[in-house]
């Protein structure tokens, strides 16, 4: 595949519609001080862990674990500042304080902690995905898709952008199949499901814009299987993530690599590629969450004519763009992993969202 170049400036993502409608943050600290202490103090408590995983990728010499400690006292700096003034930078929500510590990592020179993670992740991820295909494709149509979508939710627990996840990955207690079965049998916070099955029933989609989110088993055994379904069904899928690494967020020139590497046994997505129907195009991104006022322009191009989109993942689709009406068919998933975000929704940790809109009339 042809290797990313990022675009000068960030366009406007043609699905939102009015510009002047959109407000993507669901959470907003400034005048919440409940929500102010509970997210500074989530970024506090994953300081320590992050600098511990910045020196390691950068092979925990002295430079580096000193480089480390530095990170960790500025962004802690900053956060003191922030509980004592919020007023600081004129606003202050989620995207602000992964911005803040994304440019102090990277002015310690670390660029991406997690990719050691985010390669053996997906290096296991792949091992499983040829046996998950096979099940999948052999269900009957009418169970096929509420397995597909609580995939989706079993694989988005992977996440070290939530505490509650970091401790159940560090516990060794995250299985992606264990997982998925509890999701399917349980009672979901948001469930369009059946909505979207009628939807799906009369109409296929021409083209579908499909954010993804975590390596490893989150966009491998969860998206990559649901765009592979989208295609099946004979819709031109764009697949999309980040352009730069934040925390175990997939990045795109990671994902053409993992879209490549499937190609190679799987014939479906080999067939795509060939043939155009899926094509992959960076978001502009990097952060956990997303903006869509700034992407890039060649996911704009390919955004055009889409009447599918789908956000995935607790940043994109909830902390971000959750009260959003876009102008086509939209499809939200994600697990709850932050014990706010489940107050906001009325919902409790680790329920999931599986929201879906019509376009508007």
């Amino acid at each position: 595949m042809t290797r990313w170049t990022p675009s000068e400036d960030g366009v406007v993502f043609p699905l939102i519609g009015s510009i002047d409608d959109y407000e993507p943050h669901t959470i907003e600290m400034l005048d919440d001080a409940e929500a102010r202490r509970y997210w500074l103090d989530v970024f506090r408590t994953h300081t320590a862990g992050l600098a511990e995983r910045a020196a390691l990728a950068a092979g925990n010499d002295e430079d580096a674990q000193a480089r480390a400690a530095e990170f960790a006292a500025a962004f802690d700096a900053v956060l003191d500042r922030l509980e004592s003034d919020p007023f600081t930078f004129g606003s202050l929500d989620i995207a602000l304080l992964c911005t803040l510590r994304q440019h102090l990592l990277a002015t310690q020179g670390f660029d991406d902690p997690f990719l050691p993670i985010k390669q053996k992740e997906n290096a296991d991820a792949l091992a499983l995905l040829p046996a998950l295909l096979t099940e999948l494709d052999a269900l009957p149509e009418a169970e096929r898709l509420r397995r597909l979508i609580a995939g989706v939710f079993a694989g988005n627990i992977f996440d070290f952008g939530a505490s509650e996840a970091i401790k159940l990955y560090e516990a060794g207690q995250v299985d992606f199949h264990v997982t998925r079965e509890q999701v399917a049998a349980k009672q979901w916070l948001v469930d369009h499901l059946a909505k979207l099955e009628a939807r799906f029933a009369e109409h296929v989609h021409r083209r579908a814009v499909v954010f993804v989110d975590n390596a490893g088993a989150d966009v491998v055994l969860g998206m990559i299987p649901l765009a592979r379904y989208l295609l099946q069904r004979g819709t031109h899928v764009v697949l999309t993530a980040n352009s730069k690494p934040a925390l175990n967020d997939v990045i795109h020139d990671e994902l053409e690599e993992l879209i490549d590497q499937i190609a190679a046994f799987d014939a479906p997505i080999a067939d795509a590629l060939a043939d155009g129907s899926l094509t992959l195009a960076p978001s502009g991104n990097a952060l956990p969450v997303i903006d869509l006022t700034s992407v890039d322009a060649q996911l704009a191009a390919a955004a055009e004519d889409a009447d599918l989109l789908v956000l995935e993942g607790m940043g994109r689709a909830l902390e971000t763009n959750y009260r959003h009406r876009f102008t086509c068919d939209t499809l939200k998933l994600a697990m709850i992993k932050e014990q706010h975000v489940a107050d906001v929704l009325g919902g409790k940790l680790y329920d999931v969202v599986c929201h879906f809109d019509l376009a508007p009339e």
